[in-house]
């Protein structure tokens, strides 16, 4: 049982080597995992960087000097080639030689470069990881000539998406082999080590007495294994034969005294004179002596050989245990004078031995010397081991010694030599002491004494230094390798300038719809969209949630970007409405905006949703819109191309009738027209038939078709067509085209600030707007068009669909859109478009 107990806590070897090479295994396998990863990520990168690379070299072919100062007309195609990944930010500065800031993001990493070719970087900004491309060109003509540097940033979010698509597939396989690999692995094991129950199943099929070596066919390392039971048992048989002949020698030892001392004691007992009766009696005790010490020297042997087979060695000190048997041995009555010596006189005489054992041999070592050395003084010597040599004990008497042709012999158990006749003992002493050598790996050695006697010498073996092993010694620590010093990199802070001035005054008191039911819950929306348009929405979603109340501010689109911006907290709205995508996507893309997903935004077509932060909700069509009692049909144009020859043809009949957005106030109306730039050559073409018109230019779509009812305008071009089919619909005379060239669709998007207060409730707020419930209320109760195509009513998709007659442009939420927002572009494109409106 106690071996079956410490089998079970010595484990199982199949365990072993299994998690041994599920380990190993696991190990390989990590490390092809992580080369793969690093592999994938490269070959993402690589991919994507050359969309970064040709992104940055537009930009700098755009670069150029104007007036002696360098400027840059931003391409349109170069952030709209980035757009392919339709999740991620991007960013961009220019720097002027010198490393002035020309346009773009100040704080983005990216150092002057003097070289066209493009480097590549991963940084940080804005919270998220990004990759950089840094590139330059050569500018001259300007005060200070030298290069440009072009630093284009994109997040890493398609990148990583890539990698993880690549490690999936590349590791799927890998992952296959690896399992494949470890069931093979087990089958193996399990075969390999069936060898070892086969050899189990035929030792324990072998009698007590078969010691004879096993064979069997068995595996090499097996076989090894078996070659040591073999040896095991060859060494436990000889070892049984010498405990059954060492019974023997000691039951034919025992029996000689026991039978003279019983014969004497038979004898004993028919004695009848008292004098021959003494004898008998001195003779019966010194048999009974001769039989004590033997017994005593009989279980000593077996005390000694027992404790040879496993000697637990300590650190002792040869002085001090000589010093305790000569101590012990000299209060005998009939014992000689013992001097005990050390050379030399000082160190320390340690050594690693067992002190049962060692104390059991010196004893008989120096009682044979007291024995058979007569009445001479018996020296001892000890000599402490260096490293040179090991701790020597030398006892030297002044006996007969023993001839040179016994001293082998006496070495056997119950031997002694022929000079020894007539001193009782047990033959056992010297073997006893031979067997102590052995086990402590000694020499004990037998010489002749100058003069006479018998030098008994016992040599433990060197060089070893007996300190080293001494109890609470160690070797010797090493000091800690100082005190560690932490570097601290310094932590770069960007300067926040607190702006003193709050941004302009907002255009509208709020308006409070008070929750149906009492509640605490409040929802803030700031919104560039008429008040009236959107309070449907309003009173169905708390009808849905009674007890929230709603604050809805109306401000125009300028402003509603500088509130998320630059409002600190509490100031800031919970839910952004906007028809200036352009602006919407730059608050996300610099990271105003936090992040919603749940399944209605999820299913939004990828034009409507960008990044899972900006969601569109509506369609609204970019229309021309026209008087139909002043307007005959056939003067009505249904393309771009048509309303350039109708402007330029009549040109006295339209002069001042016709209106337009004011693309520098309105967000909408700036995005209907740097649209058009991007998807028609004749856009100037275009601005300039209006400019010889001399349109007017208004802020509002309301506010235009207004005018066009009232017969002051006859012409609008890119009005919201959704708010003129809302006034159709109530009874207004207007015409509606929308364009056979292509016809443009923007969204209004709704956005989340990442500083809002209440983010759950406004994405409530977004899911009513994309659910089927809200999507019906735009179709049927608001001046916009339903975005989802299941709903009915007048403003639903399908009858927006209906009406087109051409192909349908729509202005997708992402980054393209940036281009238009970046100063030097913005400036630019008004410039041109108040040079054509604004002609003498």
């Amino acid at each position: 049982m106690a071996a079956e107990n410490r089998a079970a806590a010595g484990g199982s070897l199949r365990r072993r080597l299994l998690s041994r090479m599920f380990v190993v295994l696991g190990v390989v396998t990590l490390i092809l995992f992580l080369f793969v990863r690093t592999y994938a990520r490269d070959a993402a990168d690589s991919a994507y960087d050359q969309l970064l690379s040709a992104s940055a070299l537009s930009i700098a072919d755009a670069v150029r000097v104007e007036n002696g100062a360098i400027t840059v007309d931003l391409p349109y195609s170069s952030l709209s080639v980035l757009g392919t990944a339709r999740h991620d930010r991007v960013f961009y500065k220019i720097l002027a030689p010198g490393g002035l800031l020309v346009t773009g993001y100040p704080d983005l990493p990216g150092a002057t470069v003097h070289d066209d070719t493009p480097v590549f970087l991963n940084a940080t900004y804005s919270d998220a990881p990004v990759r950089v491309a840094v590139t330059g060109r050569f500018i001259s003509g300007v005060a200070r000539s030298g290069w440009v540097t072009v630093v284009v940033a994109q997040t890493r979010e398609a990148r990583d998406l890539l990698a993880s698509r690549l490690v999936a597939n590349s590791f799927a396989p890998i992952a296959f082999a690896v399992v494949a690999g470890a069931l093979l692995l087990w089958f193996g094991i399990r075969q390999a080590l069936a060898p070892l129950g086969f050899l189990e199943a035929l030792i324990r099929a072998r009698r007590p007495q078969d010691f004879t070596p096993i064979d069997a066919p068995v595996p090499t390392e097996v076989g090894q294994l078996l070659a040591a039971i073999n040896q095991l048992m060859v060494r436990f048989k000889a070892n049984l034969d010498s405990t059954q002949s060492f019974l023997a020698d000691a039951a034919h030892q025992i029996r000689t005294p026991l039978a003279a001392l019983r014969s004497q004691a038979e004898l004993a007992r028919r004695e009848a004179d008292v004098e021959r009766l003494r004898n008998r009696v001195e003779r019966i005790h010194r048999n009974a002596v001769e039989a004590s010490e033997l017994t005593t020297q009989l279980l000593n042997h077996a005390t000694v050989v027992h404790r040879a087979e496993a000697v637990q060695p300590q650190v002792l000190d040869l002085d001090l245990l000589l010093r305790q048997i000569v101590q012990q041995i000299a209060g005998r009555p009939d014992a000689p004078p013992i001097e005990l010596t050390r050379d030399p006189a000082e160190g320390d005489a340690l050594l690693n031995g067992d002190p049962v054992t060692l104390r059991e041999a010196l004893s008989n070592l120096l009682d044979n010397a007291c024995k058979y050395g007569g009445q001479g003084p018996v020296e001892l010597r000890v000599r402490p081991g260096s490293g040179d040599y090991g701790p020597l004990v030398e006892i030297a008497d002044r006996g007969p010694g023993i001839p040179e042709e016994e001293k082998r012999v006496v070495f056997d158990r119950f031997r002694r030599g022929r000079l020894a006749k007539g001193i009782a003992g047990s033959g056992l002493g010297l073997s006893i002491a031979a067997a102590v050598a052995e086990a402590h790996q000694a020499e004990l050695s037998l010489l002749d004494r100058p003069g006479g006697g018998l030098i008994v010498r016992l040599e433990f073996p060197g060089p070893d230094s007996p300190s080293a092993d001494r109890p609470g010694a160690g070797a010797a620590g090493t000091p800690a390798g100082g005190r560690r010093i932490l570097a601290l990199l310094p932590l770069l802070l960007l300067p926040c300038v607190l702006l003193a001035a709050i941004g302009p005054a907002l255009a509208l008191e709020p308006v409070l719809y008070p929750a149906p039911m009492a509640g605490t819950e409040r929802l803030r929306i700031d919104a560039a969209t008429d008040r009236p348009a959107i309070e449907p929405l309003i009173r169905d979603f708390q009808r849905m949630n009674p007890m929230v109340s709603v604050e809805y501010r109306e401000m125009n689109t300028g402003e509603l970007y500088d509130s998320v911006v630059r409002g600190g907290d509490g100031a800031v709205p919970d839910l952004v409405i906007s028809s200036a995508s352009g602006l919407q996507v730059k608050l996300v893309n610099d990271g105003h905006a936090r992040r919603y997903s749940s399944p209605a935004t999820d299913a939004l077509p990828d034009w409507a949703n960008w990044r899972s932060a900006a969601f569109g909700f509506t369609q609204e069509p970019a229309a021309i819109v026209y008087n139909r009692d002043l307007v005959a049909e056939d003067e009505v144009p249904r393309s771009r191309e048509d309303l350039i020859h109708l402007l330029r043809d009549r040109k006295g009949r339209y002069r001042g009738r016709v209106v337009t957005y004011d693309v520098e106030d309105s967000g909408i109306g700036y995005l209907f027209a740097t649209q058009d730039s991007v998807l028609t050559s004749q856009f100037w073409q275009l601005a300039d038939a209006l400019g010889e018109t001399l349109a007017k230019q208004m802020c509002c779509t309301a506010d235009m078709v207004g005018a066009i009812e009232r017969g002051e305008s006859l012409i609008g071009y890119n009005l919201l067509g959704s708010y003129a089919r809302e006034r159709q619909i109530h009874g207004a005379h207007i015409g509606i085209v929308l364009p056979t060239d292509y016809t443009l669709v923007m969204t209004r998007v709704a956005l989340i600030p990442r500083r809002s207060a209440a983010p759950d409730l406004a994405g409530r707020f977004i899911d009513y707007l994309l659910s089927e419930r809200g999507q019906a209320v735009v179709a049927a109760e608001t001046a916009f068009y339903s975005i989802l195509p299941t709903v009915g009513g007048p403003m639903s998709a399908t009858h927006l669909q209906e009406e087109m007659r051409g192909p349908t442009q729509r202005i997708a939420l992402g980054p393209a859109l940036l281009v238009f927002m970046d100063h030097l572009k913005r400036d630019r494109f008004l410039q041109q478009w108040k040079a054509f409106l604004h002609q003498p």
